[in-house]
């Protein structure tokens, strides 16, 4: 039986690691643990995604627990906290899942003591040299033996970067797998009617609180955006202190609740929020995380920002990049929500190849022959 060792460090990475887990563990060839590295106080994941993929029980789980402080500090936290366990447990495969701190950490210390490394989710790239998450893409697939990739822009980097064709496996996008079990979940949550949504009538913003929006000048953009939304549209902003005390720092204390069919509403369960996205007329963020499950579910989403690692969610889904250009979303936002999403698809609006909900399945029928 082959121990394997599956690392993340979020929920981006727990999305990956869950589907892939629950798999493996139902396979009798393969003795899969899980390893959780979080920050001070932080749960390791999430109760409802636990529970989708049998990640319940402490006995398949280790948690590696960061400390407060700069990304370097966290980094070595995970770099002298992994080396223990890859030490004491012997895996024949080191499975990094994402792209933080976790997953640099856990493919750093394996290739250093010899230990075989798979990239889950390799090959994205957003070219955008400063952001912390491309280095982090950069160095893992420069580290990994094996390569499972979720669109075929993965493919071309990695291969343009000189990795062995036969290295490279396009599985397909694993946080599909997440949602399509997830959403079994989530549909049998009265999370709507709960909050008085109705589907279709409102725009959901979902906005990176290390993002953009932290400066005053961009955190006054925003307020514009979701009053001129709001004149449109019920909005639904999910609860974030850090823009509570940042509003509050900036003499803003009272912006949010001055906006008309601007919904505050407390903080949701990924479950939850999946369902919220799923009837929802439009996504606007600056976060990366869901253009996926918005392409998927068929949901016209404008990110604000200028490049995306996930390309496929732009030439074929329903994702656009606005950048932070406020004419532009506030006129892309107009055409959504008053002549339908049909003008925002144009030729678009297709699910990638492989976005099927059966990504881990196929890793796992690759490693049947790697291993």
């Amino acid at each position: 039986m082959k121990k394997l060792l599956l690392v993340a460090g979020g929920r981006p990475g727990n999305l990956l690691l869950a589907p892939l887990y629950d798999v493996l563990n139902n396979h009798k060839a393969y003795q899969p643990l899980a390893l959780f590295a979080v920050m001070e106080g932080g749960e390791p994941i999430s109760s409802d995604l636990a529970a989708c993929f049998g990640l319940e029980e402490a006995a398949h789980s280790i948690v590696v627990s960061l400390p407060q402080g700069s990304p370097i500090e966290q980094l070595a936290a995970v770099l002298t906290g992994i080396e223990k366990i890859l030490i004491s447990e012997q895996p024949d495969l080191v499975m990094v899942c994402g792209n933080d701190n976790a997953a640099l950490g856990a493919a750093m210390t394996a290739a250093k003591l010899g230990m075989t490394v798979a990239a889950v989710d390799a090959g994205l790239r957003s070219y955008d040299r400063s952001d912390s998450e491309e280095i982090n893409r950069i160095a893992i697939d420069a580290m990994a033996e094996y390569h499972f990739v979720s669109e075929h822009s993965g493919e071309y980097n990695l291969i343009n970067e000189g990795v062995a064709d036969e290295k490279v496996i396009f599985t397909g996008n694993l946080s599909i797998d997440s949602l399509v079990k997830l959403m079994e979940q989530a549909n049998k949550l009265p999370v709507s009617r709960a909050h008085g949504f109705r589907p279709k009538t409102y725009a959901l913003v979902l906005l990176n609180p290390e993002g953009h929006f932290t400066r005053k000048e961009p955190l006054e953009m925003m307020l514009r955006l979701l009053k001129d939304i709001s004149g449109k549209s019920t909005v639904i902003l999910p609860k974030c202190t850090v823009f509570d005390d940042l509003l509050m720092q900036y003499g803003l204390g009272s912006a949010l609740s001055e906006i008309e069919n601007l919904k505050v509403v407390e903080p949701l369960t990924y479950a939850g929020l999946l369902l919220v996205l799923r009837d929802a007329a439009m996504l606007l963020t600056d976060l990366e995380e869901l253009q996926s499950e918005a392409t998927v579910m068929n949901v016209p989403c404008l990110t604000m920002m200028e490049s995306s690692s996930r390309p496929v969610t732009i030439e074929i889904g329903t994702n656009v990049l606005v950048g932070l250009d406020e004419e532009d979303i506030i006129s892309r936002v107009h055409d959504i929500l008053h002549h339908g999403k049909q003008k925002h698809e144009s030729n678009r609006s297709k699910i990638p190849e492989k976005w099927d909900g059966a990504a881990a399945a196929r890793i796992v029928a690759a490693l049947d022959r790697i291993l």
